[in-house]
């Protein structure tokens, strides 16, 4: 990775190189590339909107940050990094308590992303920003799950209630909250039109992890990444993707790279339909933080499967990444990757709109 560039680089560009550099344990190539940045301002800023911030506080904290931000800009990384290790302690009572509840209720339930992904990916789980917890049910289990945890002082948001498992309105899960945090109930990793996860292969991949002591099955390293992309994928197409969530994607990336047989993984996604749009998102993260050298045997990968790719140009990605939310551009692209019609796209996204709205509202009371 250069460090002597004509121009200056991109505000995310230089966040995830400087991390990059001191993932490979190189500070002194960190502090050069911020030395060479010219004009540093954006970075605090982009940090904080992307949550990014605690994170890159514990990377480069040995940095001497003093010499390319302002006073200002540290206090704020220092607190940020701070919140995050607060997060990242409420999420493990937060999960302890689902596991205590759902096992009493005998209700089997795989984590999704957070503690594992931080543990496995991110080295710990205090290194990488957590909003919420995220697991998964049998579709069967979902009412009990939902019942279960309201012992434990965790509702839904208050009013009539939509089943999310009807295929009419397109919903994955059933978020509930409390003074304990929040808990993603998932009865699917996601539901896109045309695309049939195998969810009962999932469970059967599904492995161990411990954390804080506690025993728990979370989905295979590479489900983990089918569940990332896909839902970076569909962040994009509603404009809510950031910088840590590309940055979570690709630290999967560099971590299983050496270790996947990627037409293996394709070959799966091509058989639950979901081809197109995964090796879309994968290419744009690699193209976004310019990081293919990084992961040699995707790259390869996927410039096999070229033809498939709408977003094949580091000019693209940008493009992509820069767009505000809810631009008609990302949605189309969106619509594009997905193994149905442009009819059907647009028809169901209209049809089950009211429902979407009504369900993903914000919790109105805290019981």
């Amino acid at each position: 990775m250069s460090i002597t560039r004509e121009k200056p680089l991109p505000a995310q560009r230089l966040i995830c190189d400087v991390l990059r550099l001191l993932l490979a344990n190189d500070a002194e190539g960190a502090t050069a590339l911020l030395a060479n940045a010219g004009n540093t301002s954006d970075l605090c800023p982009l940090l904080e909107r992307s949550r990014l911030a605690g994170c890159f506080q514990m990377l480069a904290g040995e940095l001497p940050l003093e010499d390319f931000l302002p006073a200002a800009d540290i206090a704020i990384l220092a607190a940020a990094a701070e919140r995050q290790l607060e997060r990242a302690r409420r999420c493990r009572t937060l999960l302890a308590t689902v596991g205590q509840q759902l096992a009493a209720a005998g209700i089997p339930f795989l984590t999704l992303k957070g503690l594992y992904l931080g543990q496995r990916f991110f080295g710990d789980t205090d290194r990488r920003f957590m909003w919420d917890v995220d697991i998964l049910v049998q579709p069967q289990h979902l009412d009990q799950a939902v019942q279960a945890l309201a012992e434990a002082g965790l509702y839904p948001a208050a009013g009539p209630q939509l089943d999310p498992r009807s295929r009419v309105w397109g919903i994955h899960a059933i978020e509930v909250r409390g003074e304990a945090g929040a808990v993603d109930v998932h009865h699917a990793i996601r539901r896109l039109p045309g695309i049939q996860f195998d969810t009962r292969q999932m469970w059967e991949n599904s492995q161990t992890f411990t954390v804080a002591g506690a025993h728990y099955r979370t989905l295979s390293d590479l489900d983990t990444l089918l569940t990332v992309a896909v839902g970076l994928g569909a962040d994009i197409q509603t404009g809510h993707h950031n910088l840590r969530k590309i940055w979570d994607l690709y630290m999967i990336l560099r971590t299983l790279d050496p270790e996947t047989d990627w037409e293996a993984f394709f070959a799966q996604r091509r058989i639950e339909r979901s081809l197109t749009l995964v090796a879309n998102v994968l290419s744009f993260c690699l193209l976004l933080l310019d990081a293919r050298g990084d992961c040699p045997g995707l790259s390869q990968a996927l410039e096999r499967h070229r033809k498939l790719l709408l977003v094949a140009t580091p000019e693209q990605a940008f493009t992509v990444y820069s767009l505000p939310r809810q631009h008609l551009a990302n949605r189309l692209l969106f619509s594009r990757l997905l193994p149905v019609s442009l009819l059907r796209y647009w028809a169901g996204w209209s049809l089950t709109l009211p429902a979407r709205l009504w369900h993903y509202r914000k919790p109105r009371d805290s019981r």
